[in-house]
C-alpha cells in the first residue's frame, strides 16, 4: 500500500539536501516503482559526472518512465542545456529496456533538481526537460508541494505526471492572480495616485494603468535579481518593516510609506546610484539644499525609525545596475529646456503638500494594504510574489525550470495592458493590436530565420540538412573544422536583427538566446556568456515599438538575461559594485517609435555630402550615441546625454542659421507695388455698363444703316481683372521671401531628427530612422516579429493620411508592416512574420501578395490560431528579399491540427500562386491542387478578362451588350464566373433600423424584443435620467410597456430616439413588432408603389430581407418588414446617412446567402422583397443557369472549398467574392437532378416554416438530400 504523503512531509523532502536512501523510499512509496536496483548502475560514459540509473516506474496508462541520478561537478554537461541530447542517449542500455520518458535527480550538493525529461525516443522531436530546483531550507515550495499533492490524489498516468512538471499551468495561475490584483489596484477605492502635473489636480490618475505596469515591472525585476541575493529579504517582511519605517501599518488603506521609503529608494536612490559615484560621492540622502540632481539620493527619513547610517546599510548590499531602468521619470523644468512646469511621473518628491482633492500634489501615492494585504482571495502583491518560485534564466521550449522566468515580464506587460482601459472600461488591445506571441512560435522563428541568414552566408560546409541537425537536433556537424565553426560563431555575432513591433521583446530575446545558445554548442565551455550575450546586444538586436512602457520591459528582460550570467558576487568589495558589471544603456538599441512613418531626411539622402561641417556633426552625434551604449554611473551618462542634446542644438542652430534669409528691399520694393496696383484697382472698383453694337456698315448702295444695340458690357471689368491677377502675383512673391525665414524641406527634414530625444523615456517618436536611432548604416539582415493586427477601421483618419503619404494607401496595420520589413531588410535579408492569414485570398490583400510573390517565400505555416486570445487564424511567412525565380519551390506547413507535428506539404511552385486566380495563397493539398489543375488557368484567363468589367453593379451596367453576347455564346461545359451570369449588388441600408424596420409577431424574433425592450428602457432611462410619463403607475418597465399597444410603444420609443439620439437603445436595436395582416401583398403592389412607396391609408409594410444570421439553407421567410410608406421612401432616397442602392432589384426573386460562413455556405431562395446591404443577393441572368442550380452549387460542399481557399479564407463571403466562383454550365440531365434535390430540400424547410415539421423531424432526410447534391457536384466538376 502507497504512502500518503502530507504537505509538509513533501515540504521536507524538498527543502532537505539530497539523500539517496530517502529517494528510494520516496520512489517506491510515491511513485510505486515497478523496479528499483539493489544497487544503483554506473551509466558508462565519457563524463567526469557520475551518472545512475536507479530503476523504472510502469504508469497506469502503461508508459515506461526510468529512474536516474547524477552527482553534478562543476562544469558539469549533464546540467546544461547544451548536453540535453546526449544525456537522453545515455539513458539508452538494451538491458534496462525502452522507456517513454526519464525521472531524473541532478544533486550539486547544496541544491538538486528534479527533472521530468520527455519526448526522448525518435528523431522526429527534441528531447524536453522540466525541472524543480530543490533543497533550500529557505524556500516554502508551495508550486512542487502543490503539485505532488494533486499527482498523488489524481494517480500516476503519464498524462499527470506531466501535468505536474507543466511551466504553462504555473504562469496561468500567478497571471490569473496578478490580474485580480491588477484590477484591484486599478479601482477608484484604493485610489492609487501618480502626480504627473502639479498644477493640476484633475490628472492624478491620468494612464493609472502604465504606471501601475511600471512599478509591477520594476518590482518582478526586483524579485528576478533576488534570486542572486543582490537585494536583502528584509525589506520585504512585514515583521521586520515594523521596526524599519515609523508606525508601519502593513493593512492601511490611508498609508503608503512602503512605496515611497522602501521601493522608491530601492529603485531610484539604490539600484539606479553607484556605491561610490565617478567623483568619489557615496550613496547618501538628499539635502534641503543642494545643486546636486537628487532624482537618485535617497529621501523620505522622517518615514524611517533609523539613523540615517542604519538605512543606508540596509540598502548597503545592492549594486548599481545603470541602464535606466530604474532612472527616476520625475522631469524638473530647471533641468529641461523649453518645459514649462515640473512633470512627476514616478513622484519621487520630499515635497508633501496636498491638493484641494486630498491628494499629493508631488508624490506618489500606493497603500500598504496592495503590498501586504493578508487575504488568500485578494494577496498583497509581495505576499503573492511570495507564493511562486521564481528562476532569474529564461526557460527554453526543451528545457524549462518549473518556477515563473523573465518572460514573465513580457507576458504580464502584454495581457494586463490589454485586458483593460480605465479610460474606456475595454480591452486597450484593440488600439494596440498586440498580441503576445507564444514561445514556441518564437523560437520556431527565430530558427528558421538565423538558418536562412546562415544558409545565405554561403560559408563552407554549411548545408541546410547540417543546420537543421545543428538546431534540431544539437548535433555539430563531425566534418566541421574549428574553421567551420568559427565562420559560423562570427556571422552570428554580425548579423543584424530588427524586430519593428517588438512589444515587450520576446523575438530579440528569442533571438539573443539562440545566438548564445548556437554560439556555445560550437565553442564548448571557451565561452565567455556574459561578453557574448553583451557583444549580441551591442552588435546584433534592434526592437521599435510604439509604446514607451514596452520598451522599459524589453530592456529589464534584457538586463535579466546579463544578470543571471554574473556569478562571482563579492559583498566584500563595494568599490567593484560587489563584482557585478554595471548594465549597458540600450536607449539606441530599443526605442518607442512609429515604425511605420520614415524620417523625412530620407528624402534628403545625398545633401549631407553638400554641406561638410553638417556632416562632421551628423557624425560626430551618432558616435556619442554609439559609446553611450557602454557609459557606466550617473556622471558619464548624464555627460554623454549633454553631449548628445548640445550636438542636437549645434545641428539645429547650424541648419537655422544657414536657411535662407528674406530679402527685405525686395519686400518693400513689392509692397510699394501692391500698394500701387491696389490703388489704382480703386479707381475701376465701379462698375460702368455701355451699350455694345454691330460697327457701321456700307449697303451694297452706299447708304449707311445704324448699328443695333447687341448687349450691355462693364467697360471697367477687364482691367481689374488684369489688376487682380497682378494684386495676386505681387503678394505671392511677398510671401515668397518671407518664407525663407521659414525652416523647410531638407532643413526642416534636420530638425525633425534633431528634435528626436533618446534619453526621454516617456515619449514616442513619431518616426522612424535606424541610422539616427540606432547609428546603423545598413539595413538589416533579418526582420522578424508578430506586427499588430489593427483593422483599417481602426486606424486614425489623421494616420490614414501618413500611411497613404508613406506607402501610397492605408490598410491593416500588418499590411502595411509588411511593406515596411521588407524595405527594412537587406537585399538577400528575410522578413519573417507571423500575421492573419487573411492576404492569401482577400482582394484587399493583393499589393501585399503581389510583394511577397515578387520575391522569394522560404516557407509558409499555417498555424491557426496559437494565441490565447480569440483572433483570426493566422500564418507564418518567411520571405527572403531577392527576386523569384522561376523554378523556385515553396515550404508549406500545415500546423491547424497539430502546431507541434505539422502536416508536411510536397513542395510547390511559387509560380503557382502567381498564375492563380487573383494570386491567391492556397494550401496544397491534393484536392485543392486537383482543384487548380482542373481550373486554375481557365478560371485565371476568365479572371483577367472579366473582374474589371463586373466587379460593380456600374460596371456590370457599362458593359451589359458585351456581357450579354457572352451569356448567348455560353454552352453546356463551360465554365463562367457567377458575376457574369448574374446581377445583384447592394441593398438597402437605413441608417436607422428602428425607425423603419419591425418584425413578424409570429416568429422567434418577435418574443425576443418583447423580452429585451424593458431592459433597453430601463438601461436608457438611466443613462439619461429620463422621466416616462405613466411609468411610475407600475412597478416595472416591463409591466409598464406590457399595457401598451405595439403603436403606443413605437411611438414612444420613436419619440425617445428623436430627443435623445438614434443609438439610444443601442446601434440597430429593432423594437417594432407588426402582425402579419398588416403585410402588404407584393404581388398587388404596382410600379409605382414599389419605387415610391404605398399610400398610408393601405398596408404599407413589405418584406425586409436582412441577412439570416443563424444561416439556414434552400428557404427562410424573412421575419422582418420595413415600412414601405411614400413617406419614408422619400425620406430613405435623399438621406444622406442611407444608401438607396440596388432599387432595381427590390421585390425581385432570386438567391441569397449569409455573409458569415461556418463549413458550408448557407444560400436560399430569395422571396419578393425588399433587401438590405446584409443580405447577399443575386438574380440570374441565363435562362440556362437558373436560380435553383445556383443555389445548389453554392449549398456543395465543392464551393465552400473553393472559396475558402481560392477566394477569401476569411469567415465571410461577399457578392464580390462571390462573383468569382466558377459556374460549369449545366446539361439538362444535370438540371433536372438539381431540381429534383431543390425541391426537395426546399419543401422540407418550408414545411417548418409553416409548423408542419421541425429542424430535428427533417434532419436525417435533408442530409442525405445534402449529400447527394455534394457529390452531384463535385462529380460534375470532377473532384
Amino acid at each position: 500500500m502507497a504512502t500518503i504523503y502530507t504537505s509538509d512531509s513533501l515540504r521536507n523532502i524538498f527543502q532537505s539536501s539530497f539523500n539517496l536512501t530517502q529517494w528510494y523510499s520516496f520512489s517506491q512509496h510515491f511513485f510505486n516503482a515497478s523496479e528499483l536496483k539493489e544497487k544503483p548502475e554506473r551509466i558508462i560514459e565519457n563524463t567526469s559526472d557520475e551518472g545512475y540509473y536507479l530503476g523504472n516506474i510502469n504508469t497506469t496508462d502503461s508508459y515506461r518512465i526510468g529512474l536516474f541520478h547524477y552527482n553534478i561537478r562543476q562544469g558539469s554537461v549533464a546540467n546544461k542545456r547544451v548536453g540535453l541530447r546526449n544525456l537522453v542517449k545515455s539513458f539508452i542500455n538494451p538491458t534496462w529496456g525502452e522507456f517513454d520518458a526519464a525521472l531524473v535527480v541532478f544533486d550539486s550538493g547544496d541544491h538538486w533538481r528534479l527533472s521530468f525529461i520527455c519526448d526522448i525516443n525518435g528523431e522526429a522531436t527534441s528531447p524536453k526537460r522540466y525541472t524543480f530546483v530543490l533543497g533550500d531550507k529557505g524556500s516554502h515550495y508551495n508550486t512542487p508541494v502543490a503539485r505532488f499533492i494533486d499527482l498523488q490524489q489524481k494517480g500516476l498516468s503519464f498524462t499527470n505526471i506531466k501535468e505536474a512538471f507543466s511551466v504553462e499551468a504555473l504562469s496561468k495561475d500567478f497571471y490569473n492572480k496578478l490580474y485580480n490584483w491588477y484590477l484591484w489596484a486599478l479601482s477608484e477605492d484604493i485610489n492609487v495616485t501618480f502626480p504627473n502635473n502639479p498644477n493640476t489636480e484633475k490628472d492624478d490618475r491620468e494612464n493609472i494603468n502604465v504606471k501601475l505596469i511600471r512599478m509591477i515591472t520594476r518590482l518582478l525585476f526586483v524579485w528576478f535579481i533576488k534570486q542572486k541575493g543582490l537585494v536583502p529579504d528584509s525589506i520585504f517582511n512585514p515583521k521586520q518593516l515594523k521596526s524599519i519605517l515609523v508606525d508601519f501599518d502593513e493593512t492601511s488603506h490611508i498609508d503608503g510609506n512602503y512605496y515611497n521609503a522602501i521601493l522608491q529608494n530601492l529603485f531610484f536612490a539604490t539600484l539606479n546610484c553607484a556605491i561610490i559615484d565617478e567623483e568619489g560621492n557615496p550613496r547618501c540622502f538628499a539635502a534641503s539644499k543642494s545643486g546636486r540632481d537628487t532624482r537618485n539620493l535617497y529621501r523620505y527619513k522622517e518615514m524611517f525609525q533609523q539613523k540615517e547610517e542604519e538605512i543606508l546599510t540596509l540598502f548597503a548590499h545592492v549594486p548599481f545596475l545603470n541602464g535606466g531602468l530604474f532612472e527616476c521619470l520625475d522631469k524638473p523644468k530647471d533641468l529641461y529646456l523649453n518645459q514649462e512646469y515640473d512633470i512627476f511621473y514616478d513622484g519621487f518628491s520630499r515635497n508633501a503638500t496636498k491638493s484641494s482633492n486630498g491628494n499629493f500634489k508631488y508624490r506618489a501615492f500606493v497603500p500598504n494594504i496592495l503590498f501586504f494585504n493578508d487575504d488568500e482571495d485578494q494577496p498583497g502583491l509581495i505576499n503573492l510574489l511570495k507564493q511562486y518560485n521564481f528562476t532569474i534564466e529564461e526557460n527554453s521550449p526543451t528545457d524549462a525550470v518549473i518556477s515563473l522566468d523573465p518572460e514573465l515580464l513580457g507576458r504580464v506587460f502584454e495581457n494586463l495592458l490589454a485586458a483593460y482601459n480605465p479610460e474606456t472600461q475595454e480591452s486597450a488591445r484593440k488600439s494596440t493590436g498586440s498580441f503576445y506571441t507564444p514561445r514556441p512560435i518564437v523560437d520556431y522563428m527565430v530558427d528558421e530565420a538565423i538558418k536562412s541568414y546562415l544558409l545565405g552566408k554561403r560559408l563552407d560546409r554549411i548545408s541546410e540538412e547540417k543546420l537543421n541537425a545543428l538546431f534540431k537536433e544539437r548535433t555539430v556537424s563531425t566534418d566541421w573544422t574549428d574553421s567551420n565553426k568559427d565562420a559560423i560563431a562570427n556571422a552570428l555575432k554580425q548579423v543584424k536583427i530588427l524586430d519593428p513591433a517588438c512589444g515587450s521583446g520576446a523575438f530579440p530575446m528569442g533571438c539573443l538566446l539562440r545566438i548564445v545558445d548556437i554560439i556555445e554548442l560550437l565553442k564548448g565551455d571557451t565561452v565567455d556568456r556574459y561578453q557574448l550575450k553583451l557583444t549580441i546586444i551591442e552588435n546584433c538586436v534592434y526592437g521599435v515599438d510604439i509604446q514607451p512602457i514596452a520598451m522599459l520591459i524589453c530592456k529589464l528582460r534584457f538586463f535579466i538575461s546579463l544578470i543571471c550570467e554574473q556569478n562571482d558576487i563579492d559583498f566584500s568589495s563595494p568599490e567593484t559594485n560587489f563584482g557585478i558589471n554595471t548594465l549597458p544603456n540600450l536607449e539606441t538599441k530599443f526605442v518607442a517609435a512609429n515604425t511605420l512613418i520614415s524620417a523625412n531626411i530620407r528624402n534628403y539622402e545625398d545633401d549631407w555630402t553638400n554641406d561638410e561641417k553638417l556632416d562632421s556633426m551628423k557624425e560626430k552625434l551618432l558616435c556619442i550615441r554609439n559609446d553611450h551604449f557602454l557609459a557606466k554611473g550617473r556622471v558619464a551618462k548624464k555627460r554623454s546625454e549633454r553631449q548628445d542634446n548640445a550636438t542636437r542644438q549645434q545641428l539645429l542652430d547650424y541648419i537655422v542659421s544657414h536657411a535662407q534669409k528674406p530679402d527685405l528691399e525686395k519686400i518693400a520694393a513689392h509692397e510699394r507695388l501692391l500698394q500701387q496696383l491696389s490703388d489704382e484697382w480703386e479707381l475701376y472698383k465701379d462698375e460702368v455698363w455701355v451699350d455694345k453694337t454691330h460697327p457701321v456698315e456700307q449697303t451694297l448702295f452706299g447708304v449707311v444703316e445704324h448699328p443695333d444695340s447687341l448687349f450691355r458690357e462693364d467697360i471697367n471689368k477687364k482691367k481689374r481683372k488684369e489688376l487682380t491677377v497682378r494684386i495676386k502675383a505681387t503678394k505671392a512673391e511677398i510671401a515668397k521671401e518671407q518664407n525663407k525665414g521659414e525652416i523647410t524641406g531638407f532643413e526642416a527634414a534636420v530638425k525633425q531628427i534633431t528634435e528626436w530625444n533618446p534619453y526621454d523615456q516617456n515619449s514616442v517618436s513619431s518616426f522612424f530612422d535606424p541610422e539616427w536611432m540606432f547609428c546603423l548604416k545598413e539595413k538589416f539582415d533579418i526582420v522578424i516579429g508578430n506586427p499588430p493586427y489593427i483593422s483599417t477601421k481602426g486606424v486614425k483618419e489623421e494616420d490614414k493620411v501618413k500611411y497613404e503619404k508613406e506607402f501610397g494607401f492605408s490598410d491593416d496595420t500588418y499590411n502595411l508592416f509588411t511593406f515596411k520589413g521588407l524595405a527594412l531588410c537587406k537585399d538577400g535579408g528575410t522578413l519573417t512574420y507571423i500575421t492573419p492569414k487573411t492576404f492569401w485570398t482577400t482582394q484587399t490583400k493583393r499589393n501585399m501578395r503581389d510583394l511577397l510573390l515578387s520575391n522569394t517565400i522560404r516557407y509558409i505555416f499555417d498555424t491557426a490560431n496559437p494565441f490565447e486570445a480569440a483572433m483570426v487564424d493566422t500564418c507564418i511567412t518567411q520571405t527572403v528579399k531577392q527576386p523569384m525565380v522561376d523554378e523556385h519551390i515553396v515550404d508549406f506547413y500545415d500546423g491547424t491540427a497539430d502546431l507541434s507535428h505539422p502536416i508536411v506539404f510536397t513542395p510547390i511552385q511559387q509560380s503557382m500562386f502567381i498564375n492563380a486566380q487573383n494570386s491567391v495563397i492556397f494550401k496544397p493539398t491534393p484536392l485543392n491542387l486537383r482543384i487548380y489543375e482542373l481550373y486554375g488557368k481557365k478560371v485565371k484567363e476568365l479572371y483577367d478578362k472579366w473582374w474589371s468589367k463586373i466587379e460593380t453593379s456600374k460596371k456590370i451596367s457599362q458593359n451589359h451588350k458585351e456581357l450579354e453576347a457572352y451569356r448567348a455564346s455560353l454552352k453546356p461545359g463551360d465554365i463562367a464566373l457567377l458575376g457574369c451570369l448574374t446581377e445583384g449588388g447592394q441593398g438597402l441600408a437605413t441608417a436607422n433600423n428602428g425607425k423603419y424596420i419591425a418584425v413578424r409577431r409570429s416568429t422567434k424574433w418577435a418574443k425576443n424584443i418583447i423580452e429585451s425592450r424593458p431592459k433597453k428602457l430601463v438601461e436608457a432611462i438611466k443613462k439619461k435620467k429620463i422621466k416616462v410619463e405613466g411609468l411610475d403607475a407600475y412597478a416595472n418597465e416591463k409591466e409598464f410597456l406590457a399595457s401598451l399597444s405595439e403603436k403606443e410603444i413605437a411611438n414612444l420609443f420613436d419619440n425617445l430616439k428623436e430627443k435623445y439620439g438614434r443609438d439610444i437603445f443601442g446601434q440597430g436595436y429593432i423594437y417594432k413588432i407588426i402582425d402579419d395582416s398588416e403585410l402588404a401583398n407584393v404581388d398587388e403592389l404596382t410600379k409605382d408603389e414599389k419605387e415610391n412607396g404605398i399610400d398610408t391609408s393601405k398596408n404599407f409594410y413589405v418584406p425586409y430581407d436582412k441577412g439570416d444570421k443563424d444561416g439556414n439553407r434552400w428557404y427562410l421567410e424573412t421575419p422582418f418588414a420595413i415600412a414601405w410608406s411614400k413617406e419614408n421612401v422619400q425620406f430613405l432616397k435623399t438621406d444622406p446617412r442611407a444608401r438607396y442602392q440596388g432599387y432595381t432589384f427590390y421585390f425581385r426573386e432570386g438567391f441569397c446567402w449569409n455573409n458569415v460562413l461556418t463549413t458550408y455556405m448557407k444560400c436560399k431562395k430569395k422571396e419578393k422583397t425588399v433587401q438590405s446591404t446584409e443580405s447577399m443577393s443575386f438574380f440570374s441572368c441565363v435562362n440556362q443557369v437558373p436560380e435553383f442550380y445556383l443555389i445548389s452549387l453554392m449549398n456543395s460542399r465543392f464551393a465552400a472549398i473553393y472559396v475558402d481557399n481560392f477566394i477569401n479564407s476569411t469567415s465571410h463571403c461577399t457578392t464580390g467574392d462571390a462573383k468569382l466562383i466558377p459556374v460549369l454550365i449545366p446539361d439538362n440531365e444535370i438540371l433536372k437532378s438539381c431540381n429534383r434535390l431543390f425541391t426537395s430540400a426546399f419543401e422540407l424547410k418550408k414545411s417548418v416554416a409553416k409548423g408542419i415539421t421541425t429542424d430535428i423531424s427533417i434532419q436525417s432526410e435533408l442530409e442525405i438530400i445534402e449529400e447527394e447534391n455534394d457529390n452531384l457536384i463535385a462529380c460534375l466538376y470532377s473532384i
